[in-house]
């Protein structure tokens, strides 16, 4: 048997691993008049919360398709790789919503006051962070994608069974 469905398991784990890890990592960054201000993906935006559950799910699958060995294109591989496909698509829109528009405010806080946005002209950079997670996910839905379509090579006296 060929090594490509331990390979896709292995990069699916490992994508998935980063999805449930990143969000945590500052994902944004502003230079502010009181000096730099970083925020992270949890801290900017409500919807990245979704990303490490699509981690989890990306991380089961990766290690199932490791143990299970499925030839690629069976039912069983086309089940599991449904999964990854889902999951990545859901990861790579929420990620990329989150660092192409950032839903990020500039507010003073001050004792004994409600917070107030600041004016001005803030630019907020997008850290590499947020960059890695769309990259991430994009690999591991590669990866899906690669576990549903056979290969000649891997059919070749191959039973279909789940």
């Amino acid at each position: 048997m060929s090594m490509r469905v331990p390979v896709l398991g292995l990069a699916t784990t490992g994508c998935g691993l980063l999805l449930a890890f990143l969000p945590g990592l500052p994902w944004y960054s502003a230079d502010l008049p009181t000096g730099s201000a970083q925020l992270s993906g949890y801290g900017a935006t409500g919807g990245t919360w979704i990303l490490p559950v699509a981690g989890v799910v990306l991380a089961v699958a990766g290690l199932l398709t490791i143990w299970w060995r499925p030839r690629t294109g069976t039912r069983l591989a086309r089940i599991i790789g449904a999964f990854i496909v889902m999951a990545a698509v859901v990861a790579v829109g929420w990620a990329a919503r989150a660092a192409l528009v950032p839903a990020v405010g500039v507010v003073a806080e001050r004792p004994g006051m409600p917070a107030s946005p600041l004016g001005g002209d803030w630019i907020i950079t997008v850290l590499p962070a947020a960059w890695i997670t769309i990259a991430a996910a994009a690999l591991a839905g590669m990866a899906g994608i690669l576990l549903l379509t056979a290969r000649p090579k891997d059919m070749i006296g191959a039973e279909d069974v789940s």
